[in-house]
């Protein structure tokens, strides 16, 4: 077994952080102290701070505690290890959606209702959307309270993109060559590039990415497209998030075994030996943050899979000095939806073999209480606060969340300005509209199932396991693809589907 230092070492952290919430649990006289576990960017962790808590705080006299989790699955180690705490401390958890039947099926939270009377939480719940309400729902139980709604869309400099339009037809010759060598036809048939990228499909984002790895920018020339590469949650999401748009189903996505995920690492295969990823995206690794930053320095053109989150911080406010952005010139921003799944491979008349669709997944943010919180019908409060229109019309305004709050999502031009902040939600929600209630899998597993995804994509991908002599065979690719089956299998037990 490789002994992983840094796992170690931020699991001592996490201990001392519960010991010193627990040995500073004494709060305001007359008053409660409890922690809230949750993570947020720097200008939203301030403004939760100062404009959400600490109001919250002065009106029910009460201490709050905000302490930070690393990654999305350090949230079970913090918890496991309040539950063998004599005092509890910990009373809400900021949950990402592939986290929320994680924590209940360890029994790690408590179910809201009989914190509060069943009218009062029906006409609670009446105020949240029905998608983002039912989400929080587990075995027939009230879990969570959502926070936000979060899906991808594609994100570009729009004058690049423009550039690519006008010019990659100097460049067709030599792709047509390249991809007949590997699908055995070259670009589709009667291919042309279309003029909005919301059209667009996987081949597209091929063909521009090729044009920018063979045109001089800054002095250099550079692969510049690029997704999230860090061994992280947000990495694994996206591997799946093209697996749905390549036809997958969530057994698809549980086995690892059928067409669309193979039909994913392929493509990824492919992406990389052409040199249409920017390698910094492995190499560094890149995170959300980390693709700001590459478009910051000109490393990166287009990303096929950014949150609202990271529009709105890569855009940046002029008049706010903690969010000026990542852009030299912010109405150069562009969206569009995310490309459409289609097959690597055509048929005789340079047709793809079959097409998948625009369809990812729906996500985001919940609120959860744990199962020892030590004042249920305090934090239940806090919650209901956290999610007031007051609140979340301010926070969605400033840090491109997508609300869940009917009276908000039903007046958006109401509540927010007409513009690029417009333009980020009104994409958001045309590509929630293509999901069509798309999630993850909901299973207790999938935090290991995401583990696994990425480490088959650094192996077979990233690692250039996909074939010999450096190119892409199917066969090698999906014989290399089953150990990961096989660990697939062994997570999931008897839930893993049947063939």
């Amino acid at each position: 077994m490789v002994f992983n230092i840094k796992y170690f070492f931020w699991q001592i952290l996490v201990v001392l952080i519960l010991f010193f919430l627990n040995g500073c649990s004494h709060g305001p006289e007359n008053g409660t102290t409890f922690s809230v576990i949750y993570r947020m960017m720097p200008g939203q962790d301030k403004f939760f701070k100062n404009d959400v808590i600490r109001p919250f705080e002065k009106e029910n006299g009460c201490k709050i505690k905000l302490v930070t989790f690393e990654n999305e699955w350090d949230l079970v180690t913090f918890l496991e290890l309040e539950n063998n705490k004599d005092k509890k401390s910990i009373g809400l958890v900021k949950t990402p959606f592939e986290m929320t039947r994680v924590l209940v099926g360890k029994q790690l939270l408590m179910p809201i209702e009989g914190i509060v009377d069943s009218l009062t939480l029906d006409n609670a719940m009446a105020e949240y959307h029905p998608l983002a309400l039912a989400l929080g729902i587990v075995d027939g139980k009230m879990y969570y309270f959502p926070r936000k709604l979060e899906t991808r869309i594609m994100f570009y400099l729009k004058s690049r993109v423009e550039e690519a339009i006008s010019g990659w037809k100097k460049y067709e010759n030599d792709l047509n060559l390249l991809l007949k060598s590997q699908n055995g036809y070259g670009l589709p048939k009667g291919y042309e590039l279309e003029v909005d990228p919301n059209k667009w499909d996987y081949y597209d984002i091929l063909v521009v990415g090729y044009y920018w790895k063979n045109e001089e920018y800054f002095g250099i020339k550079l692969p510049r497209i690029a997704h999230r590469g860090k061994a992280y949650a947000g990495t694994s999401l996206g591997l799946i998030d093209k697996s749905f748009s390549l036809g997958g189903k969530k057994e698809d996505i549980l086995s690892m075994a059928g067409e669309p995920v193979l039909s994913m690492f392929e493509w990824e295969s492919y992406y990389i030996k052409n040199g249409i990823y920017n390698p910094g995206m492995w190499e560094d690794p890149w995170a959300g943050a980390g693709l700001w930053n590459a478009f910051k320095d000109g490393k990166i053109f287009l990303t096929p899979e950014f949150q609202q989150i990271d529009c709105f911080f890569v855009h940046g406010w002029v008049d706010n000095p903690e969010m000026q952005g990542y852009l030299k010139d912010p109405d150069d921003m562009g969206l569009a939806m995310v490309p459409t799944g289609v097959s690597w491979h055509l048929n005789e008349q340079g047709e793809p073999v079959y097409l998948g669709s625009k369809t990812i997944s729906t996500g985001g943010w919940w609120w959860g209480i744990p199962k020892d919180c030590p004042d249920p019908k305090l934090v239940y409060k806090l919650i209901r606060w956290i999610t007031s229109h007051e609140v979340q019309a301010k926070e969605c305004s400033k840090f491109g969340m997508l609300p869940v709050r009917k009276d908000i999502l039903n007046n958006l031009l109401d509540v927010f300005e007409v513009g690029w902040v417009g333009d980020v939600f009104r994409i958001s929600l045309y590509q929630i509209e293509k999901n069509q209630y798309m999630t993850i899998p909901l299973v207790k597993e999938y935090d290991d199932i995401a583990k696994n995804y990425i480490a088959a994509w650094q192996e077979l991908c990233v690692n250039r396991n996909f074939g010999k002599n450096d190119e892409v065979q199917r066969g090698i690719l999906s014989s290399n693809l089953q150990k990961f089956v096989d660990k697939q299998r062994e997570i999931l037990g008897k839930g893993y589907p049947s063939p």
